[in-house]
């Protein structure tokens, strides 16, 4: 009788963990339907064959050992604004990796925004490393709301950034600004 129980508990609760890591796994969406890691292949290109088309088409992939396969995920309708929706990856059966715009409205050969970004870029080590990222609303500044994300790495050196709308407009009616500054702290 123990041992039944055993069992039974040991489901339960197998059972459960599974269906929290299901439920709280991160989803992106492309035309309305949910995909996310781990999702089985067939699943995700069934989902996908419903608002959008692989390309390379998913029959006319040739696998390379150890390597994940990707195929650009498009619009089944041409869409000369939106021709890339995003990439999706596949290993072993299954969804390995997703990416997706993070803002499809950024002009991404705008000289300021490649600028900034190749300082950002310079404030960061080689190679993969860890970070403790904050995202802070700050309220209390006396002409602006301020976003501050803020990301520190574990030798202490960090960056900064300030996302803020002025409350009146300055000079030139400029009302938005961010900054980037790189910072360093005490290690902890």
């Amino acid at each position: 009788m123990r041992k039944r129980f055993l069992r039974i508990a040991a489901f339960v609760v197998a059972g459960s963990y599974l269906l929290l890591a299901q439920q709280d796994a991160p989803v992106f969406y492309f035309g309305g339907e949910g995909l996310n890691i781990g999702m089985a292949k067939s699943q995700a290109v069934a989902r996908l064959a419903t608002c959008c088309k692989l390309t390379p088409p998913v029959d006319e992939e040739r696998p390379i050992a150890g390597k994940m396969v990707g195929h650009f995920i498009q619009p089944k309708e041409e869409s000369p604004e939106h021709p890339i929706l995003g990439t999706i990856y596949f290993s072993g059966g299954r969804v390995a990796r997703m990416s997706r715009d993070l803002a499809g409205n950024v002009d991404t050969e705008n000289t300021d925004l490649v600028s900034f970004m190749r300082a950002f870029r310079r404030a960061l080590p080689d190679g993969t490393t860890s970070a403790v990222i904050t995202l802070q609303h700050e309220k209390n500044v006396s002409n602006a709301e301020v976003d501050e994300l803020t990301i520190v790495l574990p030798s202490g050196k960090g960056i900064e950034i300030h996302i803020g709308t002025l409350d009146t407009p300055n000079n030139g009616n400029r009302r938005d600004f961010v900054t980037l500054d790189e910072t360093l702290e005490a290690h902890k």
